[in-house]
């Protein structure tokens, strides 16, 4: 839940990529 308030969160501000970049190289492990 907390990873999908983040990515909306991020998406307002334009920032989806970076931060989908960054979750994804934690929970893609």
């Amino acid at each position: 839940i907390l990873v999908h308030m983040i990515e909306e969160y991020a998406r307002h501000n334009g920032h989806a990529d970076l931060l989908r970049e960054a979750v994804d190289g934690q929970t893609g492990e």
